[in-house]
């Protein structure tokens, strides 16, 4: 061990006499965190995700730059012999020099701690995350020094030595990568997925960037350091030794086949793996292993997919993927859930389509099912192929794919999990059990849904171009659609209503959604305040205002219309109301204005940027309600504050929770006031900027708000134009009378986030909003939570200009100022050793 302290001493330090060691820093630290910085503040996310993704090209160019002169230098200047005379093994000699290499990239590696601290001070990093992707990093360059250090033992040139060890790290991250492992597949079916199991880098180090700690990755570095350690060892040893080239290479052909072999086992295989991410999202949830050890029966999975070699390479280990999701499942659920695999292939059902167009006099009573293709009973099923991307050669194809699952439970109808993706592997656990959940139920809850449908005006240049097409041209709009379609998605029992006479509550139903309720009259109000009193679980998500941006000659036009909902007539008797007066936030989402029709169909128009359009980060939102706790942020669009009066909330038995609030640079303006773009962008100088509260849960047994008092009658329907008028049948007098219960109440100062066109293409926060607020008061916390097993954005609040250009000076410049002032330093005060010492000498001889 002294020895090689001794040595690591020598190489260490040979780093830090000249300014090479100090330049090397410098350049690494400005490019690795000047990438990541200069793209974070215009999405700022809490997330390290993007640096460590640029680290393994980094690397591929600064570690050869490193290593260069480990050996290469020693030969050069004709210390190589010297130093093998000293007393010293081979192994001493060859650990010293690494541990020396791997001091400084670890100094160097350190100096980025810059970013870290600025995503702990700005938002709420996935700390086990951070620390997984510099593990990965520690282990990756540890890995390419090994490379390093043995290339430059063969070189006499550190240029030459730098140039192999760089081609050596570029092959092993290209090799991994799925575009050039595409386009050697393309041309030789297998070897580029081959390859990357092999040889590729990328896969095992983009675990550690998610936080997940697999053995198999940490042996993969640690192996292929140690053998090419062990290489450099032997080469030392037998320089000189007779018929040590024989014996040298012999063993090099030996280490690597042990490593291929090796590599080509574990490929694919989970040996176990430590889940170092904040909430573990990579572990089976409680609330999963809950929900399945309540199962009475097995629940069988199987997985409708097409056979490895015949997958595109991005997708080839998919099978793998999802069978080691199901295997942890498995063992979650002490047996409860099986799952066999099921190949198909989309060749053969389009060989069976085409025989049948050519045989068309074929009797098709002779055709027995037993006849028919496996992949033909599943397309009755409703398993069907899709297609994806896939590169064959130099061009970019379509291939028709099976990757589905089903799921299986006593003699329920099998349910289809459809389109399995890589990228959703992460959601396959909440997929999965949801609907096991789903199966177990002996029937589906109730949801009323009353939700307003909106006329649509087709301006002259759009009814042309819906013309031209064939298109019919739609008479109506259902803005909230999406709503409907995502609780039905979820197995929901939804029963869509106006609340109208003509279309009442239905007489049983267990949850009851008001989105963005207009202008409510009393027997409205009553059938809400019944439902309430009754124990009924009841979300209402109410908009205040709605906000009309045209485009115009003179500039942009902002005009309020008021959505006059009339909620607050009911809600102020519980002590609850949605405030009035125009809210306002400075982290703000920016918006399109489409010009006209025809801008709006081909994507263009002109971004605005007002106080009203929210972004609500998970900052703001309460940690320890399942609702909103996983939640990154949400797009409040155009909402309201809420008002509590807590005084008469306690008065009537209820509690209230507020589970939301807007940023701590909110404020607010008078519902009357004139309004100018300076006011609809900035605060006013006289502006109270705090938090307000935005969404809230409420419990208890409701009061009854029209105690005492006769029903309300429905009012008449509205007489269309040119119609004569029609006559409602006579109401049944009788009120049935309903038992007191508590309830639950989840209010919501807006709805326009809950429109289709933001909910489609996934919905974000608001989609989950939606649904765990619906799940929670219907179900329970169990789904929500593993709901909640996925990463999430992590979205930061924009920050202040002034705290922008403080964290871009300390990232740009603050470490490597500080670098350059050792190096200076370090250099005044050897300049000056070596001057008292010359002077010293000096003196002595005279």
């Amino acid at each position: 061990m002294k020895n090689i302290l001794t040595i690591l001493r020598r190489d260490l330090a040979a780093y830090y006499t000249s300014p090479i060691g100090y330049i090397f820093m410098i350049v690494f630290l400005l490019v690795s965190v000047g990438l990541y910085i200069t793209s974070f503040f215009t999405f700022p996310m809490a997330d390290m995700r993007n640096f460590f993704s640029n680290l393994p090209i980094l690397l591929c160019v600064f570690i050869p730059a490193v290593t260069m002169r480990v050996w290469a230098e020693e030969r050069k200047e004709n210390t190589w012999e010297m130093l093998l005379t000293f007393p010293m093994k081979a192994r001493e000699l060859v650990l010293g020099k690494f541990l020396a290499c791997l001091v400084f990239y670890i100094l160097t590696l350190a100096s980025t701690i810059t970013v870290p601290i600025m995503l702990k001070v700005l938002g709420r990093p996935d700390t086990g995350a951070m620390f997984g992707g510099y593990l990965g990093a520690f282990l990756m360059g540890a890995f390419f020094l090994s490379i390093g250090i043995f290339f430059s033992a063969f070189c006499r040139d550190q240029i030459v030595a730098f140039v192999v060890t760089l081609l050596a790290c570029f092959a092993l991250f290209l090799l991994g990568t799925n575009f050039i492992a595409s386009a050697v597949d393309g041309a030789i079916p297998g070897l580029g997925s081959n390859l990357s199991r092999l040889l590729g880098v990328i896969s095992h180090f983009d675990a550690f960037t998610r936080g997940v700690v697999e053995l198999a990755d940490l042996v993969y570095f640690i192996a292929w350091t140690v053998i090419f350690l062990a290489l450099n060892i032997m080469f030392i040893e037998g320089r000189s030794r007779k018929g040590a080239k024989v014996a040298y290479a012999t063993a090099l052909a030996l280490c690597f086949a042990i490593g291929m072999a090796f590599n080509w086992l574990a490929s694919g295989q989970s040996f176990g793996r430590f889940d170092l991410t904040q909430d573990k999202i990579y572990t089976i949830s409680d609330a999963s292993k809950d929900i399945l050890s309540k199962l009475d029966t097995p629940v069988q999975v199987k997985i409708y997919i097409t056979p490895k070699d015949k997958m595109p390479t991005g997708m080839t280990q998919l099978e793998q993927d999802i069978s080691d999701k199901l295997d942890d499942l498995k063992i979650a659920s002490g047996g409860k859930l099986a799952f066999t695999p099921v190949h198909l292939e989309a060749a053969n059902i389009m060989a069976e389509q085409e025989k049948m167009m050519k045989d068309k006099d074929a009797d098709k009573d002779d055709e027995k099912d037993e006849n028919k293709s496996i992949e033909k009973r599943m397309l009755e099923k409703g398993i069907e192929p899709f297609s994806v991307r896939a590169m064959s050669e130099d061009q970019v194809t379509n291939k028709l794919v099976y990757s589905s699952i089903g799921v299986a439970y006593k003699d329920k109808k099998e349910e289809i999990i459809p389109q399995v993706m890589p990228e959703t592997i992460q959601e396959l656990e909440y997929r999965l059990i949801s609907t096991i959940y789903k199966l177990t139920r002996t029937k589906a809850p109730v949801v009323a849904l009353v939700a307003p449908k909106e006329a649509v005006t087709i301006d002259p240049q759009m009814r042309a171009i819906y013309q031209q097409l064939g298109q019919p041209i739609p008479e109506s709009d259902d803005p909230y659609e999406y709503l409907e379609k995502v609780l039905r998605y979820e197995k929901y029992d939804v029963q869509r209503v106006e609340l109208t006479k003509d279309s009442p509550l239905p007489d049983n139903y267990d949850t009851l959604v008001v989105a963005n309720p207009r202008s409510l009259n009393d027997r409205q109000r009553w059938e809400i305040n019944r439902a309430l009193v009754a124990g009924k679980k009841v979300v209402i998500a109410v908009q205040n205002y709605e906000w009309d941006y045209q485009m115009s000659r003179d500039g942009l036009r902002v005009n309020k219309r008021d959505e006059n909902p009339k909620v607050n007539e009911l809600l102020e008797f519980y002590g609850l109301g949605v405030d009035r007066d125009i809210l306002m936030d400075s982290n703000q989402v920016p918006l399109t204005v489409q010009t006209n029709s025809l801008a709006a169909m081909l994507g263009g128009g002109t971004t605005v940027r007002f106080a009203m359009q929210m972004l609500i980060s998970g900052d703001s939102m309460d940690p320890d309600v399942s609702i909103t706790s996983r939640l990154s942020s949400v797009f409040y669009l155009w909402g309201s504050a809420l008002t509590l009066d807590q005084d008469k909330l306690k008065q009537n038995g209820l509690e209230a929770k507020v589970i939301m609030n807007s940023g701590k640079s909110a404020w607010k303006v008078a519902k009357d006031a004139p309004l100018s773009r300076s006011v609809l962008e900035q605060p006013g100088p006289d502006a109270e900027l705090k938090q307000y509260p935005l969404m809230a849960m409420v419990t208890g047994q409701f009061p009854d708000a029209f105690k005492d008092k006769p029903r309300p009658v429905w009012p008449e329907p509205e007489q269309r134009p040119g119609q004569p008028p029609r006559p409602s049948p006579p109401e049944d007098a009788t009120v049935k009378p309903v038992t007191p219960a508590p309830g639950k109440l989840i209010l919501l100062g807006c709805s326009e986030m809950f429109r289709k066109n933001f909910l489609q293409g996934g919905g974000g926060g608001n989609l989950d909003l939606f649904l765990n607020s619906v799940d929670a008061v219907t179900l329970g916390d169990d789904l929500i939570k593993v709901r909640g097993k996925k990463p999430i954005d992590r979205t930061i609040e924009r920050p202040s200009d002034a705290k922008r250009n403080t964290w871009k000076a300390v990232n740009y410049a603050g470490m490597s100022s500080l670098i350059a002032a050792i190096g200076i330093v370090s250099a005044v005060t050897r300049r000056r050793s070596r001057n008292a010492y010359t002077v010293s000498f000096n003196g002595a001889e005279e």
